[in-house]
């Protein structure tokens, strides 16, 4: 079993960079992992965007982005105390905006894939770096939006 803790440099795509002119944002990545068989995990994510924008935040908006998810990891070692690793992942995404006349949500489905690196530095703890790419649908009264994410990630595991 292994838990995942990272800090994340969340590059908008989509909708989201075209129609709220949102920039690089920090983010944080928690996950839980299950190895279910030699070099293959399965596990259950966490991910939160404060979404940073020029126009929103004159007009006294926040917007925040967060993920709920579950996926797969395959790993394999590139050296006795390296493993790289890919992962696929399925999300429930919801973009919130809230300001001083309220709040407003929307959610949807969405998917992504994430591959990097972590190095062992002290029995079961590993540090490591990861790129990856999330895109969502999300919907609220009828209106559409795909809310994508380019992630770069750094994270500490700690094995258990």
């Amino acid at each position: 079993m292994r838990f995942d803790v990272g800090l994340i440099a969340g590059l908008p795509q989509q909708d989201l960079s075209d129609q709220t002119d949102a920039n690089t944002s920090p983010g944080i990545h928690l996950a839980f992992g299950y190895t279910v068989a030699n070099n293959i995990s399965i596990h259950a994510l966490v991910r939160f965007f404060a979404v940073q924008s020029d126009s929103a935040d004159a007009a006294g908006v926040d917007v925040s982005y967060y993920d709920f998810g579950a996926g797969g990891r395959y790993s394999f070692p590139i050296s006795p105390t390296a493993k790289a690793f890919v992962e696929a992942n399925l999300y429930y995404g919801t973009l919130s905006v809230s300001g001083d006349g309220g709040s407003d949500s929307a959610s949807g489905i969405g998917f992504g894939a994430r591959g990097g690196a972590q190095f062992n530095v002290s029995g079961r703890i590993a540090i490591g770096g990861a790129v990856s790419f999330s895109t969502a649908n999300v919907e609220n009264m009828g209106a559409d939006a795909d809310i994508g994410w380019l992630g770069i990630e750094g994270f500490a595991s700690f094995g258990f």
